[in-house]
């Protein structure tokens, strides 16, 4: 282990030269398999992306998108005709990834985080640069074994910071392999971006404003980081110097997340191999627009709700979930079991719970206004108790529930959220992809979307799919944002 500052006299930085040497010159090492799963991460990431178009954040940055829009920019503005530079591209359609928290998760040795997040950045370079499907797939590669290698060895929200700090850096690595970037570039993109963006974890502190909803900026900050990304690489490129040691250095990034021994010899064990996807399968991906915390008991919930002819039987539910989604959703939430926005209601077990058995799915439908205040809806909430289920499990969150009806039979369902056997696999992403695609385009420019998003390493010019993806009504993500 090395302290984090170093002495050398050269002052060099260890750490930044590892992470630039592996994006410049790591070998490229997948089998087929890894690559179809990150493949279909990116079916998964446009299925989400199309189910946030008219979330009000989206809305927004569109609005300030407008005024760099240029028929001859590179890189298009997703399920729209707009055209803007890579920066704008990789913040607005970064910002559709998060309106729902809805896109992939990675629960790493120290941080915890959405990889995905890097896929508009690295989309919007390889939209610039007329690269093929296969070139962005292996660009996204190493930046996926960048990102999840730093989810394991730093903390960031720990400390006070936000994952999105170290998804930049994985973004800029990515973006480098795309490019064709040398070391010395690459390494001053990550001086660049490691020290000018520093995301405080504030947005995560659960403040509500006067709507009762959380700060719009949770929806921005990843795509904030991933324009970052994108400039910072912009000027490496341009001949622009970073930091000496942006890592290492006496202010660096590592000090500024409290790291007392720099993790250079467990980094470059990570990457040593070369680009391989090695923990691609213990990314997670979400069948519904809530967090990881809830998905298990939506399983539950929603197989239950096949046994039950009519929810007016429903005398009780009890829901046994972990510690951790008790704090999260139930204990720490003082409107759990009376939201009243969209951010109450999805940050609400109880609700959450309730949608799933009452409704049979959860969708992004599931938290307008319009739902959340259903006044027989806000009366089976009652109906509702949350425990903590004892012990622990390896597979991740796991959650019981029990209904009780009216004629007093009892029915149970047990599930893990993220245990492989129940990982979601490509019927389970198609159905996610069409669920969302047919909100917004015919089916048939749907099918056609998913035939080309399922065959990246087959298409020759990634920007031809965009035109694929314009929804069928443009014109209507100016009006009014679904709440």
């Amino acid at each position: 282990m090395s302290a984090v500052q170093d002495s050398s006299p050269r002052q060099t930085d260890a750490f930044a030269d590892l992470l630039a040497r592996y994006a410049v010159s790591g070998p490229v090492d997948i089998v087929a398999d890894k690559l179809d799963r990150l493949n279909t991460i990116v079916i998964d990431s446009m299925a989400v992306a199309l189910a946030a178009l008219k979330h009000p954040a989206a809305i927004a940055v569109r609005h300030y998108a407008e005024a760099f829009s240029s028929n001859a920019a590179a890189c298009a503005i997703w399920g729209t005709s707009w055209r803007v530079n890579t920066e704008v591209a990789a913040l607005a359609n970064g910002v559709l990834l998060r309106c729902h928290d809805y896109n992939d998760l990675y629960l790493g040795q120290k941080s915890w985080g959405h990889p995905s997040d890097i896929i508009p950045a690295v989309w919007a370079c390889a939209e610039q640069r007329d690269a093929s499907g296969q070139a962005f797939l292996e660009a996204l590669a190493l930046g996926y074994d960048v990102t999840l290698a730093l989810f394991d060895l730093l903390p960031a929200a720990a400390v006070g910071w936000d994952y999105s700090n170290l998804t930049q850096l994985g973004a800029v690595c990515a973006i480098a392999r795309l490019s064709g970037f040398s070391m010395e570039t690459t390494r001053e993109a990550l001086a660049i971006a490691a020290i000018s963006h520093m995301a405080s974890d504030e947005i995560e502190s659960g403040d509500l404003n006067d709507r009762g909803d959380l700060t719009m900026w949770k929806r921005l900050n990843a795509g904030d980081a991933m324009r970052q990304a994108v400039y910072a690489c912009a000027l490496a490129e341009a001949g622009v110097e970073g930091a000496i040691r942006p890592f290492l250095g006496k202010d660096g990034l590592l000090r500024k997340l409290a790291v007392q021994e720099a993790p250079i010899e467990k980094l470059r064990e990570r990457l040593e191999c070369g680009v391989r996807l090695d923990r691609i399968d213990s990314v997670v991906l979400k069948r519904w627009p809530v967090g990881s915390r809830a998905q298990a008991t939506i399983k539950a919930c929603v197989e239950l709700r096949q046994k039950i002819a009519n929810t007016e039987d429903i005398a009780k539910v009890c829901v046994i979930t972990d510690a951790d989604a008790y704090q999260h959703l139930v204990k720490s939430r003082p409107h759990a079991w009376a939201p009243f926005s969209r951010e109450t209601a999805d940050h609400s077990l109880v609700y959450i719970a309730a949608c799933a058995l009452l409704d049979g799915a959860v969708d992004s439908g599931s938290f307008s206004r319009a739902r959340v205040l259903d006044p027989l809806l806000q009366s089976f909430l009652q109906r509702i108790e949350v425990t903590v289920r004892q012990g622990s499990t390896e597979s991740g969150v796991q959650s019981a529930v029990r209904v009780v009806l009216s004629d007093g039979r009892e029915i149970e369902s047990t599930q893990a959220a993220f245990s492989k056997d129940s990982s979601m696999n490509a019927e389970a992403i198609r159905a996610k992809f069409f669920e969302n695609a047919l909100k917004r385009m015919t089916p048939e420019k749907a099918e056609e979307s998913y035939r080309q998003l399922s065959s990246l390493r087959n298409i020759g010019r990634l920007s031809s799919i965009m035109r694929g993806l314009r929804i069928a009504d443009e014109a209507g993500l100016k009006t009014q944002p679904e709440m």
